[in-house]
C-alpha cells in the first residue's frame, strides 16, 4: 500500500511540517539531523501552490532558518570562536518544537474530552426553594425622601478632594447598629431619625443599604405614620413574630 502523500496545505504551519518530518524519520527532537531534515523540508516547500501569502511566507521563513542552521554546521568552525550575543538559532528552533509538540498533545486530549462530553446529557436544573422573608409594604418614595433630606443637610467640604483611605463603614456593622436602635426603642423609630445618626455621606449611603438589607431579610418592617401617612418608621421584628 502506497504511503499517503502529504502536501504543504495539509499542515497547520511550518512547525507542524517540521514535527512531522522528525517523527517520520524517527529522530530525537533534541538532536535533529539538520542537513537531512532541511532537504526534506525544502522538497515540500517547492510544492507550494497556495495563494495565501501569509500562510506560504511562514514556510519560506522556516526554510531560510533551516538553511542558515545548515550552513553554520557545514562551514568549518573557527579555532577561537568569537562569542556571539545572539542565541543559537538551532536552540531556538528546538525550544519552539518542544512547545508546539506539548500544545498539540494537550489539544488532542482536549478534543477527546470534548468528544466524550458531547455524548453526555445535561441534568435538568434543580429548582431552588425560596421563601420570601419580607413582610409589609415599603413606601419607596418616603424612604428615598428621608434619605435625600439627610443627605442634603450634611456639610460639604470647601474643596473637592479625592482621598484613598480604608473603608470606615460596612453594611454588616451598620445593620447591627440599626438593629440595636430598633431593639432599644419603645416602639417604631422614624427612619429620618435613623439616618440623622450618620456623620458623613459615606456612612449615610452604607446605612441606607443596611436598612434595605434588613427589610429584605425580614428583620424589620416599615410603618406609615403621621396625619398624611407620608412619614415612614421602622419597627424591629423579633424571631417570635417570624
Amino acid at each position: 500500500m502506497d504511503e499517503y502523500k502529504y502536501k504543504v496545505s495539509d499542515f497547520e504551519g511550518p512547525l507542524d511540517l517540521l514535527l512531522y518530518l522528525i517523527e517520520k524519520n524517527k529522530v530525537d527532537i533534541y538532536n535533529i539531523p539538520i542537513v537531512k531534515i532541511t532537504d526534506q523540508f525544502n522538497e515540500y516547500v517547492e510544492q507550494i501552490d497556495i495563494f495565501d501569502v501569509d500562510y506560504a511566507s511562514k514556510f519560506f521563513v522556516m526554510a531560510a532558518t533551516l538553511l542558515q542552521i545548515k550552513s553554520r554546521l557545514l562551514l568549518p568552525k573557527q579555532i577561537h570562536p568569537v562569542e556571539e550575543a545572539e542565541e543559537d538559532p538551532q536552540d531556538v528552533l528546538v525550544r519552539q518544537l518542544v512547545e508546539y509538540k506539548r500544545v498539540k498533545q494537550i489539544s488532542a486530549v482536549m478534543a477527546s474530552m470534548w468528544e466524550k462530553r458531547s455524548y453526555m446529557l445535561d441534568r435538568p436544573h434543580t429548582p431552588m426553594t425560596y421563601t420570601p422573608q419580607f413582610k409589609g409594604d415599603i413606601d419607596k418614595k418616603a424612604l428615598f425622601d428621608a434619605f435625600r433630606m439627610v443627605y442634603q443637610t450634611l456639610p460639604e467640604k470647601e474643596k473637592a478632594e479625592i482621598h484613598i483611605q480604608q473603608e470606615e463603614y460596612s453594611v454588616d456593622e451598620c445593620m447591627s447598629r440599626v438593629v440595636s436602635i430598633l431593639r432599644h426603642a419603645s416602639g417604631a423609630v422614624e427612619v429620618l431619625s435613623v439616618f440623622q445618626t450618620c456623620h458623613s455621606r459615606v456612612e449615610l449611603v452604607v446605612t441606607f443599604l443596611a436598612v434595605l438589607e434588613l427589610l429584605k431579610c425580614g428583620q424589620c418592617c416599615t410603618i406609615s405614620e403621621g396625619e398624611d401617612g407620608n412619614t415612614i418608621a421602622l419597627r424591629f421584628i423579633s424571631k417570635r413574630e417570624t
